[in-house]
């Protein structure tokens, strides 16, 4: 399923994000990262969420390497919040993700909850036992102005498999669009996929 969504509290910085997002992109630019499968047993189960492969894209504008590091990071823990809290994290059987995306925008949130089924497992949440996260990478263009990050698309590909009633495979993936904000960096718009393999 997919529902491309953009929302932005600042148009200037949605249009130059959208435009980045659009020039940006390269051969397998949303492709799973080398995620072939998925590795251990079927069964197993885990509580806690793999930690980001983030890496950068097309950069406009010019970063030192310590912003960049420190925008990694960054971005990196914006997206691990919202898969640990979608997707990865928390007891299953379950069916309330209403606190499903930390680190977006309340627009974002509620374009989010309107897509649930997609951007958390809500729609699967009561027929599974548990999640063994096996891939998350991120890769992130960064539109720089005067050496500092003004907008950022990432570039999401997270696979998991579900135990239970309903045993899967999952990809996630897409495009989130993030602006710095006084909280840190947010995410307000999105254009993700989901689907089993």
């Amino acid at each position: 399923m997919t529902r491309p969504v953009r929302r932005a509290g600042r148009a200037t910085v949605a249009a130059l994000i959208l435009t980045l997002g659009a020039t940006g992109c390269s051969a397998g630019s949303d492709d799973d990262g080398g995620f072939t499968g998925a590795p251990g047993s079927p069964g197993a189960s885990v509580d806690h969420a793999v930690e980001s492969q983030v890496s950068f894209g097309t950069i406009t504008g010019r970063l030192t390497p310590e912003v960049r590091q420190r925008l990694a990071q960054q971005v990196g823990d914006v997206v691990d919040g919202w898969t640990e809290a979608a997707y990865l994290g928390g007891g299953y059987p379950r069916r309330d993700f209403a606190d499903a995306w930390p680190g977006f925008t309340p627009g974002a949130q509620e374009e989010a909850h309107g897509d649930r089924a997609l951007m958390s497992n809500e729609d699967i949440g009561d027929r599974i036992d548990g999640v063994t996260p096996h891939r998350s990478v991120v890769r992130i263009d960064v539109l720089a102005v005067k050496q500092h990050p003004v907008g950022v698309t990432a570039h999401v590909f997270l696979g998991f498999g579900t135990t239970g009633d309903l045993e899967r495979e999952v990809r996630v993936k897409g495009r989130l669009f993030l602006t710095h904000t006084d909280d840190g960096w947010r995410v307000f718009g999105y254009d993700m996929t989901k689907g089993a393999v």
